[in-house]
């Protein structure tokens, strides 16, 4: 998502909503605290602190608000910040300003009175000119250390750090990560990776002390174990002895330490990062016992759930696989064939070997040892029904699409259908239309079939069991029942505004109405506003509400 292409990604009453408060000039202090990092407030029913983070062009990276809004979208506060900053851009032109020249113009007391400006408002500047006239101008392991501590601490109050002050705290981590942008990978590859770990470990320390609701901490550690990642795959193709082990001497105890910490995903990226050299020389073997190590290491041992273990005995998988010793991957199938994972790799073999029988048989098996696991059978039904499929078994398919339409899968509904005779066709729909029933879980496909088979009887008692479908399925009953649309649709709203006593619910009300007003037309719209204001003359919150809304 892009500053410039915000519509296409949130909702519209949302974005209008932004667009609103924007033009409204609800954005105060603007500012851009450090490189792509802006922040501001935005006033509604309170003050509310936005952080957006772009990258170089005007690529939204992350952004948080304080507002108790929760979806995956943008709120309407977020979307006015980020109007804002376009708009500053847009004023201030894309081209950076040349400062070097600027600086270049002034006198030895103005660039004093500017640098002692910027020193009381940039506490990071403070923190960098230390650095430069620090005895070690190297960069070595220690620095970076008590370049990313400085400004943790700087950022923190009574040793915690505040969700606004994080961009802050990352200072010294983000300053070293553009000193190894500098670095180049294939000569100073392992300096890269050791600095990268620095950031890693003291950034999830910060994460203890610190709310992160914004993501600025833990995108930092994200770019940290992408740039290992690409490190590793961008290794020379000499590759010995020596370096091999002393990689593996630095991600043994950074693993740990995550395993302990329980990051789950840091583990399991850090280990994934050296499966970039598991197909080079003999170093696979060296790789997979260094795995093995990991598994058998107490910190994984204590653990409850065994998520890592899964993904770790999967690296170790794809390394026998790409050794081609068929022997061994059989002997690790029936070895590790307690994980869900493990079994499904076997299944995906023996589908791509064409040996549908066996992945019939595995799936089988995998249901029953999976069988307290509901999302997990479903899984193995689905690779069984892919197999029956290729063996042309039309009777299995058929009962197993049965099977899986009755529990609510949608797409096993059409794939039924394909499959049964169309003289079966009406009594396979009303038994399964009696399955679905039976749980309240599988209403949308319940739904969905009544509508597809056009049974619009059928839908109609359904709308009046649950009144406030009709809302979304009107369009197929008011053709042929157009009275009992209006009546269940009357009923609908009179039942939201009876119990409604503040604005908020009048409005959602209205709303309906409006909906309402499409499906039966404005003398209907009208005749329905009429009735209300009669009923609740003293409601002058659902008065005001229903006066806006146009016949």
């Amino acid at each position: 998502m892009k500053l410039s292409n915000l519509d296409k990604y949130v909702p519209g009453k949302l974005y209008k909503r932004g667009v609103d408060y924007f033009e409204q000039d609800y954005v105060k202090d603007l500012r851009e605290d450090g490189l792509n990092r802006w922040h501001a407030v935005v006033s509604g029913t309170g003050d509310y602190h936005v952080s957006v983070i772009l990258n170089d062009g005007d690529t939204i990276l992350s952004s948080f608000c304080t507002c108790p809004f929760e979806s995956d979208s943008l709120c309407k506060h977020e979307v006015a910040v980020c109007l804002a900053i376009q708009e500053h851009k847009n004023e201030y032109g894309s081209a950076p300003l040349d400062v070097l020249s600027r600086l270049k113009e002034l006198k030895k007391a103005e660039l004093l009175d500017l640098l002692e400006d910027l020193l009381q408002k940039q506490p990071a500047v403070n923190l960098y000119l230390v650095e430069k006239f620090s005895e070690t101008a190297e960069m070595d392991e220690a620095k970076v250390r008590r370049m990313i501590r400085k400004s943790a601490s700087r950022a923190g109050r009574s040793g915690f750090i505040a969700w606004d002050m994080t961009g802050l705290a990352i200072e010294g981590a983000l300053e070293v990560q553009d000193y190894l942008d500098t670095l180049d990978p294939e000569q100073d590859g392992e300096k890269i990776i050791r600095f990268s770990l620095i950031i890693i470990y003291e950034c999830s320390k910060m994460l203890e002390k610190a709310d992160d609701s914004s993501g600025i901490i833990g995108t930092v550690i994200g770019e940290s174990l992408r740039k290992i990642g690409e490190v590793m795959e961008q290794w020379p193709e000499k590759l010995d002895q020596a370096i091999i082990d002393r990689i593996l001497d630095l991600f043994y105890p950074a693993i740990l330490f995550h395993l302990e910490q329980d990051m789950t995903d840091l583990p399991v990226s850090l280990v994934g990062s050296l499966m970039e050299w598991s197909d080079r020389g003999d170093y696979g073997n060296k790789i997979y016992d260094f795995i093995e190590k990991i598994i058998g290491s107490e910190a994984l041992q204590n653990k409850i759930y065994q998520y890592e273990i899964e993904q770790f005995r999967l690296f170790q998988l794809m390394i026998l696989r790409q050794q081609g010793d068929q022997v061994a991957v059989e002997a690790f199938y029936q070895t590790h064939r307690a994980y869900p994972y493990i079994r499904k790799a076997e299944v995906e073999r023996a589908m791509e070997a064409g040996e549908f029988e066996q992945a019939v048989r595995l799936c089988k098996e995998s249901e029953l040892v999976d069988s307290d696991l509901a999302g997990l059978v479903l899984d193995w039904k689905k690779k069984r029904f892919e197999a029956y499929s290729k063996l042309g078994w039309t009777k299995h398919q058929t009962a197993l699409a049965y099977e899986l339409a009755a529990a609510g899968e949608k797409d096993y509904y059409h794939e039924l259908k394909k499959l049964v005779e169309a003289d079966e066709w009406q009594k396979t729909v009303a038994s399964l239309l009696k399955d679905l029933k039976k749980t309240r879980w599988n209403s949308d496909l319940y739904r969905f079939v009544l509508v597809e088979e056009k049974m619009t009887e059928e839908l109609l008692e359904y709308c009046r069991s649950h009144l406030h479908t009709i809302e979304t399925l009107y369009p197929h009953l008011l053709k042929e029942y157009p009275h009992e649309v209006n009546e269940l649709f009357t009923s609908y709203i009179y039942q939201m505004i009876a119990p409604a006593s503040d604005r908020k619910k009048y409005q959602e009300a209205c709303r309906k109405i409006k909906i309402y007003k499409k499906a039966l037309g404005k003398e209907a719209a009208a005749v329905l506003i009429d009735e209300l204001k009669f009923m609740y003359p003293k409601r002058k919150a659902l008065l005001d509400e229903l006066s806006k809304i146009s016949y």
